[in-house]
């Protein structure tokens, strides 16, 4: 199995990548106050790790669980993770365009 390459936010490093593996891959789900607290991180600082770590994570309403550690019985939690992010990258598409058009009345 290759390593999945990370795209890493502004103020996320390597190191923060190998703790929140490290933590998650000890204890399964995680929320985001339980790993927020045992990591002393902000929730903030959670999110941008996480999304760092792209699909080798799953960010969902269980909360947090390294995609390489799923088991059967938690791929319907992932797979309405992954639902929820296709519905939320189309929202914000739909506002990006909406927007765009209103600037572009405002321009011309």
């Amino acid at each position: 199995m290759t390593q999945p390459e990370f795209t890493f936010r502004p103020g996320v490093t390597g190191d923060d990548v190998a703790r929140l593996t490290i933590w998650l891959h000890g204890y399964g789900w995680q929320t985001r106050q339980q790993i927020s607290g045992a990591l002393c991180w902000s929730e903030r600082k959670l999110r941008d790790v996480a999304e760092s770590m792209g699909s080798a994570i799953v960010r969902g309403q269980r909360g947090f669980k390294l995609t390489a550690d799923l088991e059967r019985d938690d791929l319907s939690a992932a797979a309405q993770a992954a639902d929820a992010a296709l519905s939320q990258g189309k929202r914000m598409i739909r506002y990006g365009l909406a927007l765009k058009r209103q600037l572009h009345t405002k321009l011309a």
